[in-house]
């Protein structure tokens, strides 16, 4: 064997260019041959190592079992791994062990027995086979300490894979699980769909619920069904399509919600209460102190403080007469007609309804919401103009109701400094004004004619500029002990017409005025002398 491995040169090329070891040996276990592959494995060089026992190239705690089993080949040609593959492992002459993959073979030589080996280093597939079986144990031990259940199901739909969360999870242990059909934890009624949609998608078609998250009904052991959150994925295992599912049972988040659900419906339902004893409560307060109230900004408690308004007082004059000759009913709709359209009113021009006493009305601007104290001023007055101009309307209507003598408004308005704010107890508040200013307006209203307005001198100062007001002089009211220089407002400057009488007195100027009362020739002097009082004036501002 020697001499044919050294003379045939073909052979002799072969071997020295394997890539795997190739080493012979005699029936003593010398080491005869040796390639260039066997060098690089083993870090021996040819010179050094043939002639020496193969035992130099295993490890030591082999020795015994390598040397007996040459024994028993040689002595009984018992032959346990002789034309086998095995893997055991080398010696390299640094010391370190490797992983070798070992052919051996076996001829004679005459009486002699001969061995050879094929030897490959398959330290890199250790290595990769160990990396591989470290991974799919950290992958298992993910899987199995996963919160989730994961599974995993062939294209026919038998489950492969069954963590320790789906045992829990569904009733059926891994054992029970692998191998079986999925439709066992699927209620009956889904079945057909399932197996339905896995042919589909193993065919090539849509994939309905690949790569989302949907919710689902799951089947437990115990025949119960459970609400399931399933995220489902696909791959493909070796050319046949398999399918693997993340499922989260989430009964105590259903559970959860409908709570939330019944909740919701019971705060909508105290909502709805609220709102509908809000919107009853909103008809006993003004809407400013409403809002202010159920928008947290004013605080419901016994509080009052100082501050300048402009008051309104109204009433009917004859209304107890009417209540005297007309049915209850009657005077019930007048009234309740007039409070409404003269609170539409009051609302439109941001006055606080104070109260409604019978058929009189006590409003105030300026608080809880101002615009300025002439503003505030403005808005009362030209309120108590549109009420003025509602009543006549509203007269028309009445006729039929009322009989002859119609109902006339009267109105007093003062500015002045009075004490607003919640009077009463902690238990029964009301939201009020008093004061001297308060009492003025009162009796400005009393001294009122028929569809008169009367202002103070307070409120006529904000306004002028405004409004076309009298001059009526100072009144002397009860109640008061000094007397009231009290102004009837006509009407907005821009809308006197040639019906108005004009009255004015300031300083020295006097000026009365009843365009109606002069005839053409009496017009066209009072124009001329209105003409020539106008460029006075004119010569003394320049």
């Amino acid at each position: 064997m020697i001499t044919r491995l050294k003379g045939s040169g073909n052979l002799e090329a072969i071997v020295g260019s394997a890539a795997d070891a190739i080493v012979t040996a005699d029936d003593s276990g010398v080491i005869l041959t040796w390639n260039a592959a066997a060098s690089a494995i083993f870090g021996y060089q040819e010179e050094q190592i043939v002639g020496r026992p193969l035992q130099d190239l295993v490890p030591e705690r082999f020795r015994a079992a390598h040397a007996d089993g040459m024994r028993r080949v040689v002595e009984t040609g018992e032959t346990k791994i002789i034309g086998k593959t095995v893997e055991v492992f080398g010696l390299h002459r640094d010391g370190h062990e490797f992983p070798i993959e070992l052919s051996l073979g076996t001829w004679f030589e005459g009486s002699r027995r001969f061995f050879s080996g094929i030897i490959r280093d398959v330290t890199e597939r250790h290595e990769m086979t160990s990396a591989l079986a470290a991974s799919e144990l950290r992958m298992q031990a993910v899987l199995e300490s996963a919160n989730d259940a994961i599974v995993s199901v062939d294209s026919h739909g038998i489950v492969t894979m069954w963590n320790a969360m789906a045992a829990s999870m569904f009733g059926y242990s891994a054992d029970e699980m692998v191998g079986e059909h999925l439709t066992v934890i699927i209620p009956e009624r889904f079945r057909g769909g399932h197996v339905e949609g896995i042919s589909r998608v193993v065919a090539g078609g849509e994939r309905h619920v690949i790569g989302r998250t949907v919710e689902l009904a799951g089947l437990h052991r115990d025949g119960r069904e459970f609400p399931i959150e399933l995220s489902l994925a696909a791959w493909n295992n070796n050319g046949e399509m398999a399918f693997s599912g993340i499922i989260r049972d989430i009964t105590s988040r259903k559970q959860a919600e409908d709570a939330i659900q019944i909740a919701n419906r019971a705060l909508a339902e105290k909502n709805e209460q609220l709102q509908a004893l809000s919107s009853k409560l909103a008809k006993y307060l003004s809407r400013q102190v409403y809002d202010s109230i159920f928008e947290g900004r004013t605080d419901v408690e016994v509080r009052s403080y100082r501050k300048e308004l402009t008051v309104f007082f109204s009433d009917i004059e004859g209304f107890t007469e009417l209540t005297d000759r007309a049915e209850a009913e009657i005077v019930s709709g007048i009234l309740n007609r007039y409070l409404s359209e003269m609170a539409n009113i009051a609302d439109g021009c941001g006055g606080t309804i104070d109260k409604f006493i019978g058929d009189g009305i006590m409003i105030f601007f300026g608080d809880p919401e101002t615009r300025g104290r002439e503003q505030d001023a403005i808005s009362c007055v030209d309120m108590a103009i549109r009420m003025r101009k509602r009543i006549t309307e509203l007269r028309r209507e009445w006729e039929t109701l009322t009989g002859p003598d119609p109902l006339n408004v009267r109105i007093g308005i003062n500015t002045g400094f009075c004490t607003v704010g919640n009077f009463g107890s902690e238990d029964r508040l009301d939201y009020t004004i008093v004061g001297g200013a308060v009492n003025a307006a009162s009796r400005l209203e009393e001294a009122a004619e028929a569809d008169q307005i009367l202002i103070s001198h307070a409120t006529y100062s904000l306004v002028r500029e405004e409004f076309y007001c009298r001059p009526v002089g100072d009144l002397k009211v009860r109640g008061i002990g000094y007397a009231l220089r009290t102004y009837e407002v006509v009407d907005r400057y821009e809308d006197i017409g040639p019906d108005t009488r004009i009255q004015a007195e300031i300083g020295d100027f006097r000026l009365t005025l009843d365009p109606k009362a002069l005839d053409r020739e009496s017009a066209a002097r009072a124009k001329e002398v209105l003409e020539t009082a106008l460029s006075a004036l004119e010569s003394v501002n320049n």
